[in-house]
């Protein structure tokens, strides 16, 4: 397959994007708490607070307060006008001077109420005294500077103005959980990028998109069933379709592939089989347990040889007992013959097992010298056997499993 006849685009697996945001949750959780912690850093050493006295005024024509709604309309444009008088450096001066201060330190806003006669008069400062005194002052020297403008006009107070208890340009609890949520949807978003957008096979689709091989079966993915004790002592279990808690669909899988490979017996005579992979705890030995035992349930009888000299594990996965085990090592250095050679069946299976209990390192030896040759020969015109699973290395730790290939 050219590069170019490959597919391309994005793809989407749920099942690998949720163990990706499952895997890295706690990144999340960690973002969330860093924005937190941001808010609460610059709250308490960049935050300059201001505070803010407030009070709430309804201006009536005239001096009857029965007009305050039924001369809403000529009240209302008043109070328009009332907004931008309090606001005039000229009612700031003549506060400061009512105060004896020499200058009017605070900001004063007004806002009126949409489609009222009643308006909202504020002072902010950077200490709460101030901005309450300040307020007062207006409130007080107000009548003044009103008389010379709109005369017969009254203003009175619904509120009157109180010392602020807490800074008016804190940041509230809803901008700190926006500031959470933020920061932890900003990373939340990352990982499905990097999780989308990972250039690793993720299901049968990728694989035959961007893989230059033939796809002969997939293996879902199964968690061990351990009881709540081996899971505290961290204990490991093997993952065989034997087991009696192993998922329907995981003991499918091999059985399908079972199937395959005895297509291929009827029709290309395969019956040596080699499984490998390209690195470490990929689950090549787990598989190959499997795949043997899949044919030795459908009646074939299957020998499954561990040729992982380097670090063997199929005596781990059967649980087999040392002392019910000769290694296969004896066999392929030629210390002992394929007839006097113990293989060890299985519990009730026609599966033969050859392993190993320990390392070998002068392995290579066996391959050059002929003899991994001569024993291979033996068993593949040995008519007792209809299969021979043969686990190796990985290829990154050994190169020499092409040359068992």
């Amino acid at each position: 397959m050219n590069r170019s006849d490959k597919q391309t685009g994005i793809h989407i697996e749920p099942y690998s994007l949720l163990k990706d945001i499952i895997l890295n949750f706690w990144v999340i959780i960690l973002a969330a708490l860093i924005g937190l912690m941001s808010v609460s850093i610059w709250n308490g050493s960049m935050f300059t607070p201001v505070y803010t006295s407030s009070a709430t005024l309804v201006v009536n024509m005239g001096n009857s307060a029965s007009y305050s709604y039924t001369t809403l309309s000529s009240s209302s444009e008043t109070a328009k006008v009332f907004t931008e008088v309090f606001k005039q450096p000229t009612m700031k001066k003549y506060a400061a001077s009512h105060l004896g201060m020499d200058n009017f330190s605070g900001t004063v806003s007004a806002q009126l109420l949409a489609d009222t006669n009643i308006f909202t008069l504020s002072v902010t400062a950077n200490s709460p005294e101030i901005a309450y005194r300040e307020l007062c002052a207006i409130l007080e020297i107000y009548p003044q500077i009103s008389d010379f403008v709109l005369g017969d006009t009254v203003v009175e107070i619904m509120r009157a103005p109180t010392v602020p208890l807490s800074p008016s340009n804190h940041i509230s609890n809803a901008n700190r959980k926006l500031a959470v949520i933020g920061a932890a949807a900003v990373v939340f978003l990352l990982i499905v990028i990097l999780s989308v957008n990972r250039g690793t096979v993720k299901d049968e689709q990728v694989f035959k998109e961007q893989i230059d091989a033939r796809l002969f079966g997939s293996i879902s993915h199964e968690t061990p069933h351990m009881p709540f004790k081996d899971r505290l002592k961290r204990r490991k279990t093997s993952l065989l379709i034997t087991n009696a808690f192993s998922s329907f669909r995981f003991t499918e899988n091999y059985h399908k592939i079972a199937t395959k490979l005895e297509y291929l017996h009827r029709n290309k005579d395969t019956k040596i089989i080699l499984l490998t992979s390209l690195a470490e705890n990929e689950g090549k030995s787990t598989t190959s347990a499997n795949i043997a035992l899949a044919l030795a349930k459908r009646k074939n009888k299957v020998a499954l040889l561990d040729m992982d000299f380097k670090k063997p594990a199929l005596h781990k996965i059967f649980d087999m007992q040392e002392e019910d085990t000769q290694d296969l090592a004896l066999l392929m250095s030629g210390q002992i013959s394929l007839a006097s050679y113990r293989l060890n069946t299985y519990k009730d299976t026609t599966l033969d097992l050859a392993l190993n209990k320990k390392s070998y390192n002068n392995y290579t030896d066996w391959l050059y010298t002929g003899k991994f040759t001569k024993v291979i020969s033996e068993l593949r015109s040995f008519s007792r056997y209809d299969y021979v699973i043969i686990d190796t290395p990985p290829l990154s730790v050994a190169a020499d499993v092409v040359q068992l290939a």
